[in-house]
């Protein structure tokens, strides 16, 4: 509780430090090992309300001017600063205990701007996109090392190409699993579920070969391969790799397989997932037999759910 109060003082004694313009804005930051968590916040251009949030996890190492005494002290004024390709975010504040807040100043790079510009990226960038590009550290040379591996980058795709940081070295990476020619689209997904080599070895020790769209969204839904072995443990034994994303889906847990074998359900995948698409708690079942009913297959304790849905909304 002292460390939140502490954090919102903090952000409230620096909102009053500087006047807003697209350039400017306040950050927050958490430490988190070697790195900070680092949440930047731009004011709406007309109205001051607070919008246009960017965050990100920066290692400490790539600040200038910042140590992590100064980020765990009781109480410490700061300046550092991020030099990045697309340009320097100057960050003014004060840490406490590992949790900081201030303000920021971000100056762009023009020579980033007229990199692009001569690998084809016409039109110039924004500063929101600018900053983007500088919290991410993005550089033109990505660009060039995909292109040299055979993809094509619209500038539409670039803003996923740097926040899920999409290179040449994470194209190695997953060809070297085995999944030829992966697309950009397929790439980033893979990142969004921050697929590594260990996810994919576990997944194809427990359903073989999968296609990278598929290793994709079993990431993506958090069907890890720890939540797959529970699963088996439980007695389902031959799942699917789409079984076990909807069983995901429908938030079934080893718990509830067990609270609905006790009350006399040895249900299927298929059913199982339906049961938890539809809400199927214990305590529903529980509240059906006490109402009198009769007869309480799965299917008939769906339609009772559904049929009470549609009461409700009447």
């Amino acid at each position: 509780m002292k460390r939140t109060t502490l954090f919102f003082a903090l952000v409230f004694l620096s909102t009053p430090l500087f006047a807003a313009d697209a350039r400017t804005g306040m950050w927050s930051a958490q430490l988190d090992g070697d790195a900070l968590h680092v949440n930047l916040v731009r004011p709406a251009p007309h109205d001051g309300n607070w919008q246009n949030n960017i965050g990100t996890k920066i290692r400490l190492a790539s600040l200038t001017g910042l140590t992590a005494a100064d980020v765990n002290a009781s109480a410490a004024n700061v300046q550092f600063a991020l030099h990045a390709p697309a340009g320097t975010i100057a960050f003014d504040g004060r840490f406490s205990n590992g949790l900081g807040a201030g303000n920021y100043r971000f100056t762009p790079n023009d020579g980033f701007v007229r990199e692009m510009e001569s690998l084809g990226y016409a039109g110039g960038f924004s500063d929101e996109k600018m900053l983007l590009y500088a919290i991410e550290a993005f550089q033109p040379q990505t660009i060039r090392d995909l292109r040299a591996l055979g993809y094509t980058v619209d500038k539409q795709q670039l803003d996923e190409i740097a926040i899920f940081k999409v290179d040449a070295n994470f194209v190695k990476e997953i060809t070297a699993l085995g999944f030829a020619n992966p697309t950009l689209r397929k790439l980033v997904d893979l990142r969004v579920g921050r697929v590594d080599a260990n996810f994919v070895k576990e997944t194809r020790a427990i359903f073989g070969d999968m296609p990278v769209k598929k290793v994709a969204e079993l990431a993506i839904l958090r069907v890890t391969p720890a939540y797959v072995r529970e699963l088996k443990g439980a007695g389902l034994t031959s799942l699917t790799p789409q079984q076990a994303v909807n069983l995901k889906i429908g938030r079934i847990t080893v718990a509830k397989i067990a609270e609905y074998k006790r009350l006399g359900y040895n249900l299927t995948p298929s059913q199982l997932a339906d049961f938890g698409i539809h809400r199927i708690t214990p305590e529903f079942i529980e509240e059906q037999r006490a109402a009198g009913e009769k007869n309480l297959t799965p299917e008939r304790l769906i339609e009772l759910k559904i049929f009470s849905r549609v009461a409700r909304r009447r």
